[in-house]
C-alpha cells in the first residue's frame, strides 16, 4: 500500500509538467543540478540549467532564498515557514530565510472588483462610498484596499489575489513529490523529514487562505485583550468579510519600528516597548492565544499612544499545560536551574530517538549559561531560546510548533523593543509578568478548577471499579477462586498479596472521602472557612491520611 500510495503522490505531483520544469529550472540556474542529478530529475531540468556556474559563488543558503523568491508565494511561503525551524536546519539558513519577502505587483483593481461583487454578492458602491484603487500592500496571497463603508465607517479591505489556492494546491502537490524523491536518494535529508515538513506547510497556508479563520482569531483577541485599554485589535465586520475578503476597521499611525515617527508624535518610544510587551506575555502566558507574526509592519503606535495590531493570519495557541511549561522554562533560565529546563523539554517534545537526560542538561547549561548576566543590550534572549531547541532537536526531542512560533516571536519582539529603546531587556520583564502569572494559576478558582476535574475522574474510577471487581471475581470463581503461582518463596509472595489488597483498600476507601470533599465544594455545601466549604476541608482530610499511608506500604512493597 506504500508503494502505491507513493507512486500516486508522485504521478499527482508530475502531472503540471510545465511548472515542473521551472521549479526545477529554477534550482538548476541557482547552482542545484548536482542535486536534481541524484534525485534522477535531470531529465526533467532544461538543458541550459544542467551546469550552471554563475552562483557557485554565492553561499548555498543564499541561493536556495533567491530561487524561492524566483519561484512565486509558495515557495515564499515555505522559507518563511523554515525561518522558524532552527530546531530542523543550521541558523545560516534560518537566518537568510529571513531575509525572504514577498515582491509582488498589485491585481488589477478589475480583478479586485471582480472577487469582492463574486463573494458578497453584492457591488462594490453599494458596499462602499468610497474605495481606494491603489492598495496599501500587496502581498504573495493577498492584497489591502482602504475605503469607507456606506456606514462611515473608514475600514482596511483585505482581498485575496485571484487563483492564489489552485497555484499553492498545484506546487504542494509538486513539493510532496519531490520531498518523497529526496527523502530515497538523499538520505541526508531525512533527518528534516521533507515529507512531514511539506504537510506541516499544508496545513499552516490552508488557514492562511480561509479568512473565516483569522476573523475568528481577531475576535477572540480583541475580546481577550479587552482588560488592556491602550492594546487596540480591529474590529472585525462579518457581514461583509468571507473566505476571500475580510474588512476590517482601518488603523492609521506610525510603523512601530520608526522610533523617530514616534518621538515626533510626542509619545515615549519605552513607554510603547513596555504596552508592547505587557500585550504579548498577556496573550501567551494568560490567553494561550497570541499573534504569530507580529513584525514592525503590523504594529502600529496610533496618535492617541495606543498600539494598534493588524494582520492575524498566523496565530499560536498553547495549551494550560504548555502555557505553565513556558512560565517555567522562563524562571528556569533566570534562576540557571538547567535540570528543570531539560526536564520541560522532555515533557513538551515527542521522543523520536535515545535521549540522554543528563547530557542534554549539560549540553542546555554550556549553550545558554555564558550569556546569562551579561549586561543590556548584548544577548538576545529570543535567539537563546531558539538554539535550546537546535540542542533538544540533537537529542531526538522534536519541538512542538506552537513552541517554535513562540520563541520566533519573542525574537521578533525582543528586536523591535531594543530598536525603540536600546536599554530594553525582555527576560527580566517576562519573568516578572511570569510570576504574576503563575500566582494566579495557584488562586482558589484554578484549585477548585483542578479539584473539580480530578473528581470527575475520581467518580469515574469508583463508577468502573465495581464493574471490574466483579468481572475479577467471576473469572475467579470459574478457576475454583485457584491462584496459580510459580514464586520460589510462596510465604513472600502470600505477604505481598496481602498487603497489595490493604492498599488498594485504603485507596478505594480514600478516594471514595476524596469524592465526597468534591462533592462539598461543586454544590457550595455547608459553612465555609477561607472560601472553602468545611466539609470539603474535613473530607479531603481524612482522604489523605490512608492515601499517603497506601502509597508509603506500596513504595515498600515495591522495594
Amino acid at each position: 500500500m506504500k508503494v502505491i500510495s507513493t507512486a500516486a503522490n508522485i504521478s499527482q505531483a508530475f502531472k503540471n509538467a510545465g511548472r515542473v520544469r521551472e521549479i526545477l529550472g529554477v534550482l538548476g540556474k541557482h547552482g542545484f543540478a548536482d542535486l536534481l542529478h541524484r534525485m534522477r530529475l535531470t531529465r526533467f531540468l532544461p538543458q541550459k540549467y544542467s551546469n550552471s556556474p554563475g552562483y557557485q559563488q554565492l553561499p548555498v543558503p543564499v541561493r536556495l532564498r533567491l530561487s524561492f523568491e524566483e519561484l512565486g508565494p509558495t515557495f515564499v511561503k515555505l522559507g518563511q515557514l523554515l525561518a522558524t525551524r532552527p530546531d530542523l536546519i543550521p541558523e545560516e539558513f534560518t537566518e537568510e530565510f529571513e531575509r525572504l519577502q514577498d515582491n509582488v505587483a498589485g491585481v488589477p483593481f478589475a480583478e479586485v472588483r471582480s472577487v469582492i461583487e463574486s463573494e458578497t454578492k453584492s457591488t462594490l458602491e453599494h458596499i462602499f462610498s468610497d474605495f481606494e484603487q491603489t492598495p496599501l500592500a500587496a502581498a504573495s496571497i493577498a492584497q489591502v484596499h482602504g475605503g469607507i463603508l456606506k456606514t462611515g465607517e473608514r475600514v482596511a479591505i483585505k482581498i485575496q489575489r485571484p487563483g492564489i489556492e489552485k497555484i499553492i494546491t498545484n506546487d504542494i502537490s509538486i513539493l510532496r513529490g519531490l520531498a518523497i524523491l529526496m527523502e530515497k536518494y538523499l538520505p541526508e535529508t531525512q533527518v528534516l523529514n521533507p515529507s512531514g515538513l511539506v504537510e506541516e506547510f499544508f496545513q499552516t497556508i490552508l488557514f492562511e487562505l480561509d479568512f473565516r479563520v483569522e476573523a475568528n482569531n481577531i475576535r477572540r483577541i480583541r475580546k481577550n485583550l479587552a482588560p488592556l485599554p491602550k492594546i487596540s485589535v480591529p474590529q472585525v465586520f462579518t457581514q461583509f468579510s468571507t473566505n476571500r475578503v475580510l474588512v476590517l476597521e482601518r488603523f492609521d499611525g506610525v510603523r512601530f519600528s520608526d522610533r523617530e515617527g514616534i518621538q515626533a508624535q510626542g509619545i515615549d518610544p519605552s513607554e510603547i516597548v513596555r504596552l508592547g510587551t505587557d500585550a504579548f506575555f498577556h496573550m501567551v502566558m494568560v490567553d494561550g492565544l497570541f499573534h504569530g507574526d507580529l513584525h514592525g509592519g503590523n504594529l502600529f503606535v496610533l496618535r492617541d499612544g495606543r498600539i494598534g495590531m493588524v494582520d492575524f493570519g498566523i496565530v499560536g495557541r498553547l495549551s494550560r499545560r504548555v502555557q505553565d511549561s513556558i512560565i517555567i522554562m522562563f524562571t528556569a533560565i533566570i534562576d540557571e536551574d538547567f535540570e528543570t529546563l531539560a526536564a520541560e523539554y522532555v515533557n513538551l517534545c515527542q521522543v523520536t530517538g535515545p535521549s540522554d537526560f543528563s547530557l542534554l542538561q549539560k549540553d542546555l547549561m554550556d549553550s545558554i549559561s555564558p550569556y546569562i548576566g551579561m549586561a543590556l543590550g548584548e544577548v538576545n534572549i529570543g535567539k537563546v531560546l531558539l538554539r535550546s531547541t537546535s540542542i533538544a532537536a540533537r537529542h531526538h526531542l522534536k519541538v512542538p510548533r506552537e513552541l517554535m512560533l513562540l520563541f520566533r516571536a519573542i525574537l521578533t519582539i525582543e528586536a523591535l523593543g531594543k530598536r525603540l529603546d536600546p536599554s530594553f531587556d525582555l527576560l527580566p520583564v517576562g519573568i516578572n509578568l511570569a510570576r504574576q502569572t503563575l500566582a494566579t494559576r495557584y488562586s482558589k478558582e484554578r484549585v477548585m478548577h483542578d479539584l473539580i476535574v480530578v473528581g470527575r475522574d475520581l467518580q469515574s474510577l469508583l463508577e468502573t471499579t465495581p464493574r471490574l471487581l466483579k468481572r475479577s471475581l467471576h473469572k475467579w470463581a470459574q478457576n475454583g477462586f485457584a491462584v496459580e503461582t510459580k514464586s520460589k518463596d510462596v510465604e513472600a509472595l502470600a505477604r505481598s498479596v496481602g498487603q497489595s489488597n490493604y492498599v488498594r483498600l485504603l485507596q478505594v476507601f480514600s478516594l471514595g472521602w476524596f469524592a465526597l470533599g468534591i462533592t462539598f465544594i461543586v454544590k457550595d455545601l455547608g459553612p465555609e472557612v477561607a472560601g472553602m466549604p468545611v466539609g470539603a476541608i474535613v473530607s479531603i482530610a481524612i482522604a489523605l491520611g490512608p492515601l499517603v499511608n497506601g502509597l508509603w506500604r506500596l513504595r515498600k512493597l515495591i522495594k
